[in-house]
């Protein structure tokens, strides 16, 4: 039965690669950097796991030397991701490359097998050919756990690499996979320990619990690094935009000295795009009582705070929403741009200020 169960999720993770390859290749940006390493990283784990269950499951019939030398493709799996990561964080410039030494690694034991192979291609139970399948094998662990802490040390270098892509994104799902990573990782350390005298013939399902949450891991992995990846690129255009737009508010009434100075301040700069503003900010920038912030709002807008901040920031969002050159941005893009925490509260905030909804807005005035 549990047999049975890992060959439905090792089947069903090769078709979910494969259709993710596909149509992470018919999107606009499959020719950008971080996609194409991305689209590497999930295309050689679904081979890998391919020749695997091909193998595993008999579905194709190998001899010893095949079984036990298969294409090296896991040795690329983790480099990948790493080549990735540094392009989503626009660092690629400033880490060391690992792409050439994976090359010559992922070259190398290819050169090996067929050099195994001449001689050893048809001997069953080759104890050479065992040994020398072990040994490669801790040799890429070792591999992937130095590139599994080099993601690690650029995430916690973030001033020094990352710093622009922070004010984007907040790293959280990217953070997550390091942590369930550690978890993967010591799946695959137990297992090589746990077969390490059995050199012959290893115990295959102590790999299942590798193999399950790896495959689970990598395709939420590509998933939410391939529409990360869109909402981050849409945000940094829509910045460029943002600050060179104005906007159009006309309040009713302005003579009071404090709400001019209220209003100035969360005008200056665009105040109003970073979510986190509150009265307590402004109070402290303005040296106006934190509890006289909101009445002064209310007396002179008949809004309270958060009200009167959204306003701003739909008339931001009505910009860009009706600009032909952002025609296919997310709403959840424009949204974060324009200071909101998400799409959700956005789309309260508009209908609340128009009486209608983003999309309907857009659809009219376009």
């Amino acid at each position: 039965m549990i047999h049975e169960l890992f060959k439905f999720i090792m089947i069903a993770g090769i078709i979910t690669g494969f259709a993710f390859i596909t149509y992470t290749n018919l999107s606009p940006k499959r020719k950008d950097k971080s996609i194409f390493y991305l689209n590497f990283f999930v295309l050689f784990f679904t081979l890998n796991n391919l020749q695997i269950t091909l193998t595993d499951y008999n579905f194709i019939h190998l001899n010893f030397f095949e079984r036990k030398l298969l294409i090296p493709f896991y040795a690329l799996i983790i480099p990948a991701f790493y080549t990735f990561v540094t392009y989503y964080l626009k660092a690629e410039n400033k880490v060391k490359s690992f792409v050439i030494i994976s090359i010559l690694l992922f070259a190398l034991e290819t050169i090996i097998r067929i050099v195994l192979g001449y001689n050893y291609y048809n001997q069953t139970n080759n104890i050479i050919v065992a040994q020398y399948a072990k040994y490669e094998e801790i040799i890429n662990l070792s591999y992937t756990i130095l590139l599994f802490l080099k993601v690690i040390y650029i995430f916690m270098q973030q001033s020094k690499y990352y710093q622009e892509v922070a004010s984007y994104d907040n790293m959280k799902w990217l953070k997550k996979f390091l942590l369930y990573g550690f978890g993967i990782i010591f799946f695959w350390v137990f297992a090589v320990a746990f077969n390490f005298k059995e050199v012959l013939s290893p115990n295959i399902p102590v790999y299942y619990p590798l193999r399950f949450s790896s495959t689970l891991l990598v395709f939420w992995v590509a998933y939410y690094g391939f529409f990360k990846y869109n909402l981050l690129t849409e945000r940094i255009k829509l910045r460029a935009e943002i600050v060179k737009s104005k906007i159009n508010i006309v309040l009713k009434i302005k003579s009071d000295k404090d709400f001019l100075k209220i209003e100035k301040f969360i005008l200056e700069a665009k105040k109003y795009l970073d979510p986190l503003l509150d009265a307590e900010t402004v109070s402290k920038s303005t040296d106006i009582c934190y509890r006289n912030i909101t009445n002064i709002i209310s007396n002179n807008t008949k809004m309270n705070f958060n009200d009167y901040v959204n306003s701003f920031r739909i008339e931001e969002a009505k910009i860009i929403l009706v600009n032909p050159n952002y025609s296919n941005y997310t709403i959840e893009a424009i949204s974060l741009e324009c200071g909101f925490y998400s799409k959700a509260t956005f789309y309260r905030a508009f209908a609340k200020h128009t009486q209608t909804n983003p999309t309907k807005y857009k659809a009219k005035n376009s």
